[in-house]
């Protein structure tokens, strides 16, 4: 399983991430909210948001599992808080390396995505990054 962040998660349910990935693609609940959060707020122009229509953002709402998967975050939330605790974590950091570590799964980022200490804390985890 890969794990990616908002960005790439639209890219995956438009069918443009990298084609050459067999493993099922996944993202947090936390980035799923943030794709959401961007897709509806037409008042915002940036990278997720600019000119969406109204059948994205259903697919985005509700994605095909074969594009990409939403994970639940109460298989994790006792991981995600000792996470946070122990390195000093956002929700947003602690959900998704407590999804990566239960799911085994390489993360895949954006380069704006990748928070400051979240390569140290992943390699700490051994979590594999792939920044992109």
């Amino acid at each position: 399983m890969i794990i990616v962040d908002d960005k790439l998660a639209l890219e995956a349910l438009g069918g443009r991430l990298d084609p050459s990935t067999p493993e099922p693609v996944a993202t947090t609940w936390c980035f799923h909210y943030r794709l959401m959060r961007a897709l509806r707020d037409e008042t915002r122009w940036g990278a997720l948001s600019g000119s969406v229509t109204t059948e994205a953002r259903r697919v985005a709402a509700d994605p095909p599992e074969s594009r990409l998967r939403v994970l639940n975050p109460r298989l994790i939330t006792d991981a995600a808080a000792d996470l946070a605790v122990q390195y000093d974590l956002n929700l947003l950091a602690a959900e998704l390396l407590a999804a990566a570590r239960r799911h085994r799964a390489v993360v895949r980022l954006s380069a704006p995505n990748v928070g400051r200490r979240w390569p140290e804390v992943m390699a700490a985890e051994g979590i594999a990054l792939v920044v992109v």
